[in-house]
């Protein structure tokens, strides 16, 4: 009886340890976002891009399209729509035509909003 003690104690320590670094690699990710995306909403708004403009532009949208995530993924582990709001700015600024208006700018603006909101939870945790 002790060994199955043992092994479901085991089972709840990888369990853990499986949460903590998911939510590792969706800070990273967050962070990262944090940086690329009001990088790219700028480049979005210049009707012609240098030619190093559009390799910073490209290598980021294919930052994008090879992520993928299900966007309820930080719901569960930071009890935040963030994915959801990474996703649809990133859309928002990829489809944006420099003559177009968009809603882009505001998509940033409220994905800042909950970034900081989240830097400040992730201090107040780390703090304890």
């Amino acid at each position: 009886m002790e060994n199955r003690l043992t092994k479901n104690r085991f089972i709840q320590t990888s369990a853990v340890k499986q949460i903590n670094e998911a939510t590792i690699v969706l800070r990273h990710f967050i962070e990262l976002s944090a940086k690329l995306l009001p990088f790219l909403n700028e480049l979005s708004k210049k009707s012609t891009l240098l030619p190093h403009e559009q390799s910073d532009r490209n290598k980021i949208i294919e930052v994008y399209h090879n992520y993928t995530f299900d966007t309820s993924t930080s719901e569960i582990l930071m009890e935040s729509d963030i994915l959801k709001t990474i996703q649809d700015t990133f859309r928002s600024i990829e489809k944006r035509k420099t003559d177009d208006k968009s809603d882009a700018d505001q998509l940033i603006t409220a994905f800042q909003k909950k970034h900081q909101q989240l830097v400040r939870n992730w201090t107040m945790t780390d703090k304890n």
